[in-house]
């Protein structure tokens, strides 16, 4: 599960400059909110690389982390996407694609996990 600790560092990565990147060019804190789960991962994923044996614990709450992480703007999304200014719906979406996508790859890694060992 080496090579998905890494990968959750990438997401983490492009998950905050996504924050950071919309915060700056709309000045609003709300702006930022994928930047919070970036930062879960990131410590998560560093966490899963120096603590071999808590690993596998580690890399189960980042999926979780981002599980919710997709399902929040998700549930946005579908609630008032019609609503939502450009800069909203472009950041929503690239935090759903984001966590979904980093979701799906955990969920894979599990799975041939369980499979090998």
């Amino acid at each position: 599960m080496p090579d998905i600790a890494k990968s959750t560092l990438v997401f983490a990565a492009l998950l905050i400059i996504l924050g950071l990147g919309a915060f700056i060019f709309s000045g609003s804190q709300t702006a930022l909110l994928p930047a919070y789960p970036g930062v879960l991962l990131a410590a998560l994923g560093g966490l899963a690389l120096a603590f071999e044996r808590a690993r596998k614990h580690l890399m189960h709450v980042a999926a979780v982390v981002a599980l919710l992480g997709a399902l929040a703007p998700a549930a946005t999304l579908g609630i008032r996407a019609a609503q939502m200014s450009p800069l909203a719906l472009t950041v929503n979406m690239g935090m759903l694609v984001l966590c979904g996508a980093l979701l799906v790859l955990m969920v894979r890694s599990f799975i041939a996990a369980r499979r090998s060992g």
